[in-house]
């Protein structure tokens, strides 16, 4: 008897030929999967993303269908989404393996589906994304990137780079690319650069270099300047990338030395916040009812109208500060809700910035991602993941000039997954780096610049991210602010 097979016959049993005939005809590639990590069923879409014929796949180990240095973190995968009881689905962006040996890049949607009281098997709809769309975003997103970024090899090789980089060292493309990375570095610090370049390979992991320090670089002329450079590595073995992103310096370190003063306390912030809009309604309310009460007149009428804008306004300020408050009151109430179910940062990114961007763009600020490593999947409801996350991206575009950026960078380090969101607005006074996660906290800028919230979002962020035994804190940099997630990734 062929692997699965029993499985097969309780799955026909119990679904019936009509499912089974819907999951056959079904557009999108589809695989239930049994615990062992054997192929159940597969419909016929499935050959044309692996190259397998259908009934070659049945009875086939999964992990055939993954590249081998994937296989170990996907099958820890597929035990995660078996053991999780939420019912939810995971959304995971992987990569599979065609039967001709190319690798295939996709978005894949599992979910455990109970037979009974104890069988268990995997269902996965799988998207792919051809290579060509993958290299045209990649390109699209390294050209979106506000710093300096150079993308280089295992060994150095300078293999792109964007155009703020090129700019930054007074190179044209072609005269980096194939290039060592060393040719941006000073004589004196090739060396010990050198050394710690090769010393990040075989690692898939973050690494800043240079975070709040000076760390020289060399231009084209033979100038020099400081740079702030954040290195992530990606892949393993032989197949190793570099992706650098650099920071200019030199404006910034003219600007060292400034500090914002508070103006405003918690009790005054509260108030601006809570008794203005309650004001504003009451005394247009009042100013409603006398026009009404004089004549019904066509500049009456636009009285009335000029009222109720002022009147909406100010009811949806109110509406949002309690969305806020009742969320931080079930967060705080009941958190076990909030950990039930797994989510992919890389895949709530995707979606919080697809919600962002058009606003943010309205503003005048454009939002550009990155990510890097395995899949950061964390022990958490997807919905509520995406809240926080949408907090730290809010806050960025609502204290972002316009012209200005957001970033938002996601990958794993060891056994946490981390998320970064930085901005190139005001940044975060001295001082104020946990006072901004409390309550109704609000800086001298946002009141100074009368920037719209009641300082909530950065406290609810942390609730829920703290709820899934995570941190979320401020990382010092020299302009614009920069709010670093950290969770543990999910085990069975």
């Amino acid at each position: 008897m062929a692997p699965g097979s029993g499985r097969t016959d309780l799955l026909a049993s119990r679904a019936g030929e009509a499912l089974l005939r819907l999951f056959a005809q079904t557009d999108d590639a589809r695989l239930l999967i049994d615990p062992d990590g054997v192929v159940l069923l597969a419909n016929p879409r499935c050959e044309e993303v692996f190259g397998w014929r259908v009934d070659e796949l049945v009875g086939m180990p999964a992990a055939l269908l993954a590249p081998e240095q994937h296989r170990d973190e996907y099958t820890r995968l597929r035990d995660l989404v078996l053991a999780s009881d939420s019912g939810d689905a995971a959304r995971l962006g992987l990569i599979g393996l065609h039967r001709d040996g190319h690798e295939v890049r996709m978005r894949v949607t599992a979910r455990a589906i109970l037979l009974g009281e104890a069988d268990r098997v995997l269902s996965m709809i799988l998207q792919p994304r051809s290579a060509a769309d993958a290299t045209a975003d990649f390109r699209e997103l390294l050209e979106a990137v506000p710093d300096g970024n150079v993308v280089v090899d295992g060994d150095g090789r300078i293999l792109m780079a964007n155009a703020p980089a090129l700019a930054m060292f007074g190179y044209a493309e072609d005269e980096l690319v194939d290039r060592s990375i060393e040719v941006l570095v000073p004589d004196a610090q090739r060396a010990g650069h050198v050394r710690r370049r090769t010393g990040f390979a075989g690692h898939a992991r973050r690494h800043a270099m240079g975070l709040g320090t000076r760390v020289v670089a060399l231009r084209k002329d033979g100038s020099t300047f400081p740079v702030s450079v954040v290195i992530s590595s990606i892949g393993i073995d032989d197949d190793i990338l570099f992706s650098a992103t650099v920071h200019d310096l030199t404006e910034l370190e003219a600007l060292r030395g400034r500090n914002d003063v508070l103006r405003d306390q918690f009790l005054a912030t509260v108030s601006h916040e809570l008794r203005t809009p309650l004001t504003t309604i009451l005394a247009s309310t009042e100013m409603l009812e006398d026009a009404l009460a004089d004549e019904a007149e066509e500049h009456v009428r636009a009285l009335v109208e000029a009222y109720l804008g002022r009147i909406e306004r100010a009811a949806r300020r109110e509406l949002t500060l309690v969305d806020d408050l009742l969320s931080l009151t079930i967060i705080e109430g009941n958190a076990e809700p909030l950990v039930q179910g797994l989510a992919d940062l890389a895949v709530v990114v995707d979606s919080v910035v697809e919600a962002a961007r058009d606003p943010a763009a309205l503003r005048g600020v454009t939002i550009a991602t990155t990510t890097s490593g395995p899949p950061a999947v964390v022990r958490v409801h997807e919905g509520w993941l995406e809240r926080a996350v949408g907090c730290l991206v809010d806050n960025a575009t609502k204290f972002t000039p316009p012209g200005g950026q957001v970033l938002v960078e996601s990958g794993v380090d060891g056994d946490r997954a981390w998320l970064e969101v930085s901005d190139t607005g005001p940044g975060i006074a001295p001082g104020d780096e946990d006072r901004v996660f409390e309550r109704l906290y609000r800086g001298a800028d946002a009141v100074t610049a009368e920037v719209p919230g009641a300082g909530l979002g950065l406290s609810i962020a942390r609730s829920i991210v703290q709820a899934a035994s995570g941190t979320v804190v401020v990382v010092p940099q020299e302009a614009g602010a920069r709010l670093r997630i950290s969770a543990p990734l999910a085990r069975v």
